[in-house]
């Protein structure tokens, strides 16, 4: 009995403190986007034609949706903002400048102090991210979504892996868009290489987006070595220039 009560008061807590509501799927995430609106767990914030759905401080939930619809039907994914340093940054001003929706995490990709699941949006499919993705592109099916990663030079093994500055992926398969985008970056001065055929080592191979019901080749996985971030952080001009060839795939 004693054991009972201390499970009984356990559950109770649990109750108590789980303010956050079911993650919102992929159909609630569409009827927001055709009107936005406050969800359970999320608030929303409408400023200057702008709107944001950003977690509750009381709340369990996580991950941050931007919104503005004047822009073009595009998506822009930064699901490592805290361990891919400045991807956000660069994530930022391509949204800002083109796209409709920008994605981002709130919690470390390895924060797992309150949950079993992994906070890492590349890899956990039920998450707001995850759900906003799959409702956008159902509502605008010729949508690009550019998602943003870091990776390290220091730990490829292979001299392309080791000398590449951007590395490109559309998945084990690619279209003309990617090496549109790769031709675009090599003119203005970057080591752009393309996964699988031109290099084999990539962060994203086991990323979730490719298990999600997205349009053929609307995914673009968009690489970036930490100098290469760093450069475009600390150059407008250039941070310009890759967003034109960004721009140049819409």
């Amino acid at each position: 009995m004693r054991h009972l009560s201390r499970y009984a008061l356990y559950i109770t807590l649990c109750l108590s403190l789980n303010v956050n509501a079911a993650i919102p799927d992929s159909s609630k995430m569409a009827q927001w986007f055709n009107q936005p609106v406050e969800l359970d767990g999320w608030q929303l914030v409408h400023q200057a034609e702008q709107f944001t759905l950003t977690p509750k401080s009381q709340s369990e939930a996580h991950g941050e949706v931007t919104y503005a619809p004047k822009h073009r039907p595009c998506v822009v994914s930064v699901p490592h903002r805290f361990h891919d340093k400045h991807t956000l940054t660069i994530g930022e001003h391509i949204f800002q400048h083109s796209c409709q929706v920008l994605l981002n995490n709130t919690k470390h990709r390895y924060d797992n102090n309150d949950t079993t699941q992994s906070a890492d949006y590349a890899k956990q499919p039920h998450n707001i991210h995850a759900s906003a993705i799959v409702a956008f592109t159902s509502l605008h099916p010729t949508a690009k979504v550019f998602q943003i990663h870091g990776f390290s030079q220091k730990k490829r093994k292979t001299d392309g892996g080791k000398l590449s500055e951007i590395i490109l992926s559309q998945g084990k398969t690619n279209d003309d868009t990617l090496w549109k985008l790769k031709s675009c970056l090599v003119k203005q001065g970057y080591r752009a290489l393309i996964y699988p055929q031109e290099v084999q080592e990539l962060g994203g191979t086991q990323n979730i987006m490719h298990q999600l019901a997205l349009p053929e080749y609307s995914f673009i996985h968009i690489e970036l070595s930490y100098q290469t971030r760093k450069q475009l952080i600390n150059n407008n001009q250039q941070l310009e220039q890759f967003t034109q060839c960004v721009q140049s795939l819409l």
